[in-house]
């Protein structure tokens, strides 16, 4: 009876850096492709994959980064954030010292294990049984997926003072990739690059590409050309006004981790460092969050550059056309 019993007991799930690792290599996205979309420092994808929340930043943007992780990869939020708030909860129990495997969602203790010759001779048999296999499955997963598309440059809310860009990416080999509608070459290890010419303001650039099956994954991102000499208005008629553009501009006397998101967009999350300014743009609304507002200096169009916040400690504030701002 209690084999029978043992039998039945239910292994532990994945946990979170596992899950959210499987869920990627199944979609064939790259932690850079990630960052890019979300926002998210490529470090801070690293450590959530491997559990190492030492290296994250505060509580309230780990909870920001699951929520666009997971939208990225199309699974739902909160079991992530549940998940998150279980392994969480047996770190600080536990408190700085490693968790040990066995206690982790899906952890059991594995014993060391000594292969004979004979073992050897089995092991080898297995693997190449097992990349026959392996290959299989990646022809029918080529079958069923979508191709792998990363843009290389440029990065989305980006701002350029040239008439023109260099769209570089990466994706499957022999796939068909259409930026802007217009087809360009894609070599043999599935690289590309063209130049475009970009109007004064917002540009969206949409990168697409097609596999071989049929299969089309899309990327849409945002460049904002500062060029001199024209007027970014006169592309969208003479009749559009100043106040549909939001230009803010940020800088910080403290390094300061800062989050931008334009018209509900994320366009860039880091740590701003000190003597560096970043401009940034919406048509509608450009909404800036910060682990201290003091430390972070805001110009909004031509105006004076301003602290976040005279109250230290996280904030929130958000710009809008006239160059008004609101803080939460």
């Amino acid at each position: 009876m209690a084999a029978a019993n043992f039998t039945r007991k239910r292994v532990g799930s994945l946990t979170l850096g596992e899950k959210l690792r499987k869920v990627r290599d199944e979609n064939r996205i790259s932690l850079s492709e990630v960052s890019r979309a979300t926002g998210i420092q490529t470090k801070y994808l690293e450590a959530l994959e491997v559990g190492d929340y030492g290296k994250l930043p505060p509580e309230v943007y780990v909870r920001g980064f699951l929520r666009s992780y997971a939208g990225h990869l199309g699974i739902p939020e909160e079991p992530i954030l549940r998940l998150y708030e279980r392994e969480r909860s047996i770190r600080n129990n536990l408190g700085a010292a490693p968790v040990p495997a066995s206690l982790l969602p899906g952890g059991i203790a594995r014993p060391r294990i000594s292969l004979s010759s004979r073992g050897l001779t089995i092991a080898a048999i297995a693997l190449v049984t097992f990349g026959f296999f392996a290959y299989l499955y990646a022809e029918f997963s080529a079958f069923v997926s979508e191709p792998r598309l990363v843009i290389l440059s440029p990065n989305g809310g980006d701002t350029v003072r040239e008439a023109e860009t260099v769209v570089r990416g990466e994706t499957d080999p022999r796939a068909t990739v259409r930026i802007n509608g217009d087809e360009v070459a894609v070599d043999e290890r599935g690289n590309f690059s063209e130049k475009l010419a970009l109007d004064a303001g917002l540009n969206e650039i949409i990168v697409s590409s097609t596999n071989r099956f049929g299969k089309t994954r899309e990327r849409t991102l945002t460049v904002n050309a500062d060029i001199p000499g024209r007027d970014a208005m006169a592309d969208v008629g003479a009749d559009a006004a100043v106040s549909d553009s939001v230009r803010l501009t940020l800088s910080a006397v403290a390094p300061t981790y800062v989050t931008v998101r334009a018209d509900g967009e994320t366009v860039w999350s880091g740590e701003l460092p000190v003597g560096e300014e970043k401009p940034f743009s919406a048509k509608e609304r450009i909404e800036v969050g910060s682990g201290s507002g003091p430390d972070v200096l805001a110009r909004s169009g031509s105006g004076p550059a301003e602290p976040l916040s005279e109250k230290p400690g996280p904030t929130t504030v958000s710009y809008g056309p006239d160059g008004s701002s609101q803080g939460t």
